[in-house]
């Protein structure tokens, strides 16, 4: 009965290992940026700009129209053959094409493209942003849960030593080696691990529903992150003083290039609220004829052909006076130019701050990262040597226990800090133009 249950399990767990879905970090990554509806939006509001942008070329283009009139009229009309008065019903048939085409318009049409291109690179910075904001967010919460999940690993290993402790405590007892307050006390630093191994359970599912949400599937789909390799080197990029690599990362951080984007277009709506002090030239070219049946002895052909007009128009608009309209939109231009170079300046002192964070953390990660496997490896040969002394009855259970708190400690910040070095030497490749690989 117990072999058919122990088969039963194994199938279970194998069955429910098959059917998740294993993930590397690049395929959540590039899931996420698949299914992310931020992203979609920004990509839908670059296309938009890129067809604004399209339309202002047009602008440079004449504009061509036709027109076709078909009028019937009865009682006292004019004649369009004799241009007389006549009193009868009347067709008559009218068609036009014209051409118009603006000349000079104070290079506003040359201005409005330079803005429209400026648009589609503020948009197409703004999806980078985006994407970028994602990558981190994802990457933070990836290595979350595979911290998490080495935690758990560690809590259980604890758990399992403070059941064998137990074990042999109760045997100790029974035989009146040792006090029953002796096994109380293992007991409750049992509970503890355990109370300490449901939170980080706890933590793992919150992370992981998190990551679900990231990447934009069911909450209910079971996935399996691949742990990657932990190759971390970052001595070569450090060699470099914090302000030039800080300098390097402003540059090229797509918050920095939408905020500069968005300066030169401010810049251009300067130029642009100018040109309505220009005068506009426009040229006017229409053909056209007419045909009605008021003359029933002149053919279709011969009407049209005699009723043709050609006509160029060449007019000039000067603008003279139009309620400081014009004046008033320049100077708004200006003050919008100069609130958008303090918004450049504002991101980038905000991106120096956090990117100067970054270098930070990773020269910290890098040194608590030897620190803390220092430390690890000696309060395991501690952990060792009291557990022998332990069981042998040369150390009581408060002294083991001191020692053993070490050890559980320094485990826990050697997996931290393996984590957060991983992490921090990835964002700080990440800000300098490389792929957030882990």
């Amino acid at each position: 009965m117990g072999k058919s249950i122990f088969i039963f399990i194994v199938i279970l767990q194998t069955n429910l290992s098959l059917c998740q879905e294993k993930l590397t970090y690049k395929d959540c990554v590039n899931l996420a940026i698949k299914n992310n509806l931020s992203l979609k939006s920004a990509s839908i509001s670059e296309k938009i700009a890129v067809y604004k942008l399209r339309t202002s070329v047009g602008q440079l283009l004449p504009v061509i129209t036709a027109n076709v009139d078909n009028k019937y009229s009865w009682g006292r009309e004019i004649d369009p053959n004799t241009n007389t008065f006549i009193d009868k019903n009347l067709k008559a048939y009218t068609g036009n094409m014209t051409g118009l085409y603006t000349l000079f318009s104070g290079f506003y049409n040359l201005k409005a493209i330079r803005s429209a291109k400026q648009e589609v690179e503020i948009n197409k910075a703004f999806q980078q942003k985006i994407q970028n904001e994602i990558t981190i967010e994802l990457s933070q919460k990836f290595i979350e849960i595979l911290y998490f999940q080495e935690l758990i690993i560690a809590n259980k290993e604890q758990i399992l030593g403070s059941e064998k402790q137990l074990e042999f405590a109760k045997l100790k007892f029974d035989s009146g080696v040792i006090s029953e307050s002796e096994v109380f006390k293992i007991q409750s630093q049992k509970a503890s691990e355990e109370l300490v191994l449901v939170t980080n359970l706890n933590q793992l599912t919150t992370n992981n529903i998190d990551l679900k949400q990231l990447l934009n599937i069911p909450l209910e789909k079971e996935i399996e992150l691949i742990k990657p390799a932990f190759l971390v080197s970052q001595k070569s990029k450090l060699e470099e003083t914090e302000y030039e690599i800080t300098k390097k990362a402003v540059v090229i951080n797509p918050s920095y290039s939408m905020s500069k984007w968005i300066e030169n277009k401010a810049k251009t709506e300067i130029a642009l609220a100018r040109s309505a002090k220009m005068p506009l030239l426009n040229l006017k070219y229409t053909y056209g004829s007419n045909f009605s049946d008021s003359d029933p002895y002149t053919t279709y052909n011969d009407q049209i052909n005699k009723n043709i007009v050609s006509v160029l128009k060449l007019s000039l608009i000067v603008p003279i006076f139009n309620q400081f309209e014009t004046k008033y939109k320049i100077k708004q231009s200006k003050l919008g130019y100069e609130q958008a170079k303090l918004e450049t300046k504002i991101e980038e002192n905000r991106l120096s701050k956090v990117i100067l964070q970054a270098i930070n953390d990773t020269k910290a990660a890098n040194k608590k990262e030897e620190t803390s496997t220092i430390a690890f490896e000696f309060a395991k040969k501690s952990f060792e040597a009291d557990l022998l002394k332990y069981e042998l009855g040369k150390i009581n259970i408060n002294e083991f226990n001191f020692t053993k708190s070490n050890y559980k400690n320094a485990q826990v910040e050697l997996i931290k800090s393996k984590y957060e070095l991983l992490f921090n030497t990835g964002l700080l490749n990440f800000y300098l133009g490389e792929d957030f690989s882990l």
